[in-house]
C-alpha cells in the first residue's frame, strides 16, 4: 500500500446542525459533508474546474518530448492515494530528474505546467472549505494554505516512496502505525489554514480535533484514499473524476468537522488567534 501523500454535529439524518457533539462515525461524518453538498452544489465548482485543468495537464504530458513517468500505483492491486490537503490523483506525472540540463524555455515551461495544477487544487480546496466555514479569511489566509501545500507537494516530489522488502514486516507494520496517526492528527490541517490560523497553530488545533475520534477520521482518510486511486484507474478521465469527484466531499467534510469543533472549542481547542495577529505562524 503506498500513500502520496462548522457545522455542528450531526443528527439522525446525517445532517449537520447545532449541538454539543461531533459526528461520532465515519458514516455520519460522511453524510454530513453529502448534505451540505446538496444544501449548496456550487460546492462541487471549483474542484470541477480543477479536475478539468488536472486531465488536461495529463494530457499535456504524455504530448510532450520530456519524459513521463506513470506512477507505479496503476500497477499495483490496491494504493492508498490520500492526501491531506484535498486535491485529484493524476494519471501522469514527471521526475524532478527530467527538467535537469533542459534549455531555460524548456525549463520555465516544464516548471510552469508542473506548478499550475497544485495552485488550481489549492486554490479550489480553500474556497470550498471558506465557503462553508462561512468566513472569509483573507489573502494571507489563501497564501498560508498554498505554500503548505506547495511545501508538502516538493517534499513528496523529492522523495520517493520507501520500499521494503519481504522480510521487513514487523518495520512496515510500525510504519504504517505511524503513518496512520500523522495522517489523522494532520485531517483537519486544511480547514484551519482555510479559516485563518496560522501554520503552527492549525497544527496544534488540527491534532486537538482528532483528540477521541482517531478512528473514524482513519476511515475517512481509508475511504478518500481509496475512492481517489479507483476513480484515477479510469482511463482518460481518471484525474477529472478523482479531482471533482472525491476532493471536494474530502474538503467539505473537513470544514464541517473544524466548523464543529471550532463550535466547541472551549472544551477542545486552543484558542483562536486574535483578529489582531497576522503572523503566518
Amino acid at each position: 500500500m503506498t500513500t502520496e501523500s462548522d457545522g455542528g454535529t450531526v443528527g439522525d439524518d446525517g445532517a449537520a446542525g447545532g449541538g454539543s457533539s461531533a459526528p461520532r462515525t465515519t458514516a455520519t461524518m460522511l453524510r454530513a459533508a453529502v448534505t451540505e453538498i446538496r444544501r449548496d452544489p456550487w460546492l462541487l465548482c471549483p474542484f470541477a474546474v480543477a479536475g478539468l485543468l488536472v486531465a488536461l495537464v495529463d494530457w499535456l504530458r504524455q504530448r510532450d518530448p520530456i519524459s513521463v513517468v506513470t506512477p507505479h500505483w496503476m500497477d499495483q492491486t490496491v494504493s492508498l492515494q490520500y492526501s491531506v490537503f484535498p486535491r485529484g490523483t493524476a494519471r501522469t506525472s514527471r521526475s524532478v530528474g527530467a527538467l535537469v540540463d533542459l534549455e531555460l524555455p524548456s525549463l520555465l515551461g516544464a516548471v510552469a505546467l508542473e506548478a499550475v495544477v497544485p495552485l488550481a487544487v489549492g486554490t479550489a480546496g480553500w474556497v470550498t472549505m471558506t465557503r462553508v466555514l462561512d468566513r472569509d479569511s483573507g489573502r494571507a489566509s489563501l497564501g498560508r494554505y498554498l505554500a503548505a501545500l506547495a511545501s508538502l507537494t516538493v517534499t513528496l516530489r523529492l522523495f520517493a516512496p520507501v520500499r521494503f522488502s519481504p522480510d521487513s514486516v514487523p518495520l512496515i507494520l510500525l510504519s504504517l502505525v505511524v503513518l496512520s496517526l500523522v495522517l489523522v492528527s494532520l485531517f483537519a490541517l486544511p480547514g484551519y489554514l482555510a479559516a485563518g490560523y496560522g501554520v503552527l497553530h492549525a497544527l496544534g488545533a488540527s491534532a486537538a480535533t482528532a483528540r477521541g475520534q482517531r478512528l473514524q477520521l482513519f476511515g475517512l482518510v481509508l475511504t478518500f484514499g481509496l475512492a481517489a486511486w479507483g476513480l484515477a484507474r479510469v482511463p482518460v478521465a481518471g484525474g477529472f473524476l478523482s479531482t471533482a469527484v472525491v476532493a471536494p466531499v474530502q474538503a467539505v467534510s473537513i470544514a464541517v468537522l473544524v466548523r464543529g469543533a471550532d463550535t466547541d472549542g472551549c472544551r477542545r481547542l486552543p484558542s483562536r488567534p486574535r483578529d489582531g495577529v497576522r503572523s503566518i505562524w
